[in-house]
């Protein structure tokens, strides 16, 4: 059938019949235009809690194990989940026909399914707060899609301001950290990031994303590396070891999806770095040892084969004894996962993974698959070591796990509805 000879959906043909200039063209439009404003409101509303998201775990108090205060919370199911959930079911539910025959959306449905089905088990005393929990991931997810099918303009300033207002966060606390030196000379910030495995996990991520925005405007970019330098100078203070074995890892491989010379050189020279280091480790490098890592690992591995298939449950509450010490999470993603989850568990969040790396590989030649793939190497490194927290509130974790994810359902939306290929940098 010809271009001209196709019908043309109710509302348009509705519109070309209508005469310009007659009260029911003027009406017709002023309905557009109101449902525009509207619709354009409740977006921006999504990007200004994606913001609040990050920036709220830097300065927002915590409560008890560095949980999300109440009052983070609130402000979080105003501004992000509610306008996410309101836009995704307008259209007769058009977000969720684009995302359902996604094989990385459906993977994602039937983890949080197994999650929900295994609070069944889990005999919690509040299962209805883990729930709430499954949710929120699910309402961030949505509203990335939201704001990112906005186009790429609205994606790099979203995480051009996140970026910024996170670095200079940073040199806040630097700053403080120089006159108000902890005892154990590591810094932290507050709130959800006062310890300084997840502090440095977040600061580290935000610096990824901010080194590869394509800024034109030359005051831009002096303060995204200003800010870049405040959060490494951070990530420094920390002395997270795996997050410095992280970045250096997302260093060594961005010649894969970044293939300029300057690139290929910083590669080269961490690479230097890190055989000098392994014949003449520094004191920071060793003072602490493994940290119980692998301690931890081996009670994962007991508590795992007492419970292989269904897990815990989500949410679960355990204690591991290392040392005489008692540990309430596994300080590994997986084990975590494992333990909560049984085998399914392990599964549905290993093919998930593998789908976003193959996702952001595909798509290494855009601004998000470039971004993607460098918070996926960034967190499949990171998230051996700590932050072991995947379907839980907002923490750091959820920028290295689900802000990867939803960047990789952008790609793959787009991909399907243009028909196009992957765009392979040359």
């Amino acid at each position: 059938m010809s271009e001209q000879a196709m019908p043309l959906p109710p509302r348009q043909r509705d519109l070309t019949e209508t005469p310009a200039g007659t009260p029911a063209a003027r009406e017709t439009a002023d309905h557009n235009h109101t449902a525009a404003w509207w619709q354009d409101g409740w977006r921006y509303l999504i990007g200004l809690g994606i913001a609040w998201m990050v920036l709220g775990m830097v300065v927002m108090p915590a409560g008890i194990s560095f949980n999300p205060s109440h009052a983070y919370q609130v402000s979080l199911a105003l501004l992000l989940y509610l306008p996410a959930f309101v836009l995704a079911f307008r259209q007769r539910g058009r977000l969720w026909r684009e995302l359902a025959p996604l094989p990385a959306f459906r993977v994602f449905l039937l983890l949080l399914a197994w999650a929900a089905v295994s609070l069944c088990w889990a005999g919690l005393r509040h299962p209805e707060d883990e729930l709430g929990r499954l949710v929120s991931v699910l309402a961030f997810v949505l509203a990335w899609q939201l704001w990112d099918a906005q186009g790429e303009a609205r994606v790099e300033a979203l995480l051009l301001v996140i970026g910024l207002g996170v670095s200079v966060c940073a040199a806040g606390y630097c700053v403080w950290f120089a006159f108000h030196p902890p005892q154990d000379e590591r810094i932290v910030g507050e709130g959800i990031i006062a310890t300084a495995n997840y502090a440095a996990a977040l600061m580290g991520a935000v610096a990824l994303w901010l080194t590869q925005l394509p800024l034109r405007a030359r005051w831009l970019s002096v303060l995204r590396w200003l800010g870049t330098a405040a959060l490494l100078v951070f990530i420094g203070l920390t002395q997270a070891r795996s997050v410095w074995l992280a970045l250096a890892a997302c260093a060594v491989l961005a010649p894969l999806w970044r293939p300029e010379r300057a690139v290929r050189w910083l590669a080269a020279g961490v690479v230097a770095v890190a055989l000098v280091l392994a014949a003449w480790p520094l004191p920071v490098l060793v003072a602490r040892g493994t940290s119980l890592r692998p301690e931890l690992m081996a009670q994962a591995l007991h508590r795992i084969a007492e419970h292989p298939w269904l897990g815990l449950g989500q949410g679960a509450p355990f204690t591991l004894m290392v040392q005489g010490h008692p540990y309430t999470h596994t300080h590994n993603l997986l084990t975590q996962v494992t333990v909560e989850l049984g085998l399914p568990g392990l599964l549905l969040t290993l093919a998930l993974w593998a789908l976003v790396g193959w996702q952001g590989w595909r798509g290494r030649g855009r601004l998000r698959g470039r971004i993607l793939l460098a918070i996926w190497v960034y967190a499949s490194v990171v998230l051996q070591f700590d932050m072991p927290q995947l379907l839980d509130s907002p923490r750091p974790g959820w920028v290295l796990v689900w802000l990867p994810f939803s960047l990789a359902l952008a790609l793959a939306m787009r991909e399907r509805a243009g028909g196009e290929a992957a765009i392979i940098p040359r």
